[in-house]
């Protein structure tokens, strides 16, 4: 067999979500292989844990189609420029993670190329855009899943599945610090103490621009309704937003934060999310939130045509049940998002409902170790190509 060093594994992610898992899988990576070669499309984190960027990824994140429309030349530049890396840089496996439209075009290419293609973090076909399944499977030779639903699902498909649970539980896994910070949240409730409220607008353009001034109004909604406790609303600056940027935005209502989640979650007593991986993370760390999501008039309706599922929080449809609301375009409005937030202040009973759901949720987001499982069935994947 040829040596572990001359292996070379191009990784391909977007967003802020994909960088932080590109980096925990380089890492993984790196620790059991240090002479592997990885490049990637990626973000600083992923750079900075060890890989080479081929591109990064900041300029190419986009929501909504329209958005997705407007930015054709540069995405069909990148397309070309890490079609050509696929094909003439001595790539031996190619690693998507999510970023499923852009990433499905790259597959293509490294299939043509002859790469094998080990997609981690599966397209959510099951959710939307069914079509796509038998591209997929064409495109992909192994697939690494995050959900059970999406293991079955695509078990019963055709495609060679690998479970890798979801990569979030290596944050919250742990059962004791879950409920430690439970009791404490609780304990804040129940004492009089001065109440957190957070508010994640996400990291899109597109989110802050339609979320941000409904939840600038709802902040001060929420203040003048609560009399005699305090109330403080921290807002979350996601990775690739300048947090005076946000600050300005919200006008001096809300105190702005560039904390990782798994550091600000803890702090909170109820939170308004928008629709993504944060409104399962959230859900995770057992903060009972609304998720929001709002957008364009044409996009929204698009959508509408195209999603397959009446949920959009990942959480809600993992558990196939109604965790938390789901505020969509015209409810993301400043009284009824207000009316969110008082409504599980003051709701004992509803808090105690979804924290036994979320005891659920969590045991089927399944085991830490995901990043030193996944990287584990890389190597074996690059050895049986070598054998």
């Amino acid at each position: 067999m040829a040596a572990r060093g001359q292996d070379h594994v191009f990784i391909s992610c977007g967003e802020a979500s994909g960088d932080r898992w590109g980096a925990a899988l380089v890492q993984a990576l790196l620790a059991a292989s240090p002479e592997l070669k990885i490049t990637a499309l990626a973000g600083p984190e992923t750079r900075s844990a060890g890989a080479v960027l081929v591109r990064d990824t900041a300029d190419l994140a986009v929501m909504g189609f329209a958005e997705v429309l407007q930015r054709l030349p540069r995405l069909w530049k990148a397309e070309k420029e890490l079609a050509r890396h696929l094909a003439g840089a001595g790539v031996d496996l190619f690693l998507p993670i999510d970023f499923p439209g852009f990433n499905s075009r790259l597959a293509n290419h490294a299939q043509r190329a002859g790469v094998p293609v080990f997609w981690l973090v599966a397209p959510q076909v099951w959710a939307w855009g069914s079509w796509r399944i038998r591209g997929y499977r064409r495109r992909i030779d192994r697939l690494g899943t995050v959900l059970p639903v999406e293991t079955d699902f695509f078990r019963q498909r055709g495609f060679d599945v690998f479970p890798m649970g979801h990569p979030l539980v290596e944050d919250y896994g742990n059962a004791e610090v879950f409920e430690v910070e439970l009791a404490a949240r609780e304990a804040r409730l129940a004492g009089g103490e001065p109440l957190t409220v957070g508010l994640l607008p996400g990291s899109r353009r597109q989110e802050l621009v339609h979320l941000l001034p409904a939840l600038a109004v709802a902040a001060r909604t929420v203040r003048s309704l609560i009399d005699g406790r305090g109330v403080r609303f921290l807002a979350s600056a996601a990775p690739g937003v300048v947090p005076g940027d946000l600050a300005r935005e919200f006008g001096g209502v809300v105190e702005v934060t560039d904390q990782p989640l798994s550091t600000l979650l803890p702090q909170l007593d109820v939170a308004l999310v928008c629709s993504g991986t944060a409104s399962l993370e959230t859900a995770l760390a057992g903060v009972p939130h609304d998720i929001i999501y709002r957008t364009g008039a044409f996009n929204y309706w698009l959508g509408r045509r195209l999603v397959r599922t009446g949920r959009i929080g990942l959480a809600n449809l993992i558990l196939d049940d109604d965790l938390v609301p789901e505020r969509v375009q015209d409810s993301v409005a400043p009284l009824p998002l207000a009316r969110g937030v008082l409504d599980w202040l003051n709701g004992s009973a509803l808090r105690t409902e979804f924290y036994a759901q979320v005891r659920l949720l969590r045991a089927l987001c399944g085991r830490p170790g995901v990043w030193d499982r996944t990287a584990a069935a890389v190597l074996a994947m690059l050895d049986e190509k070598r054998s």
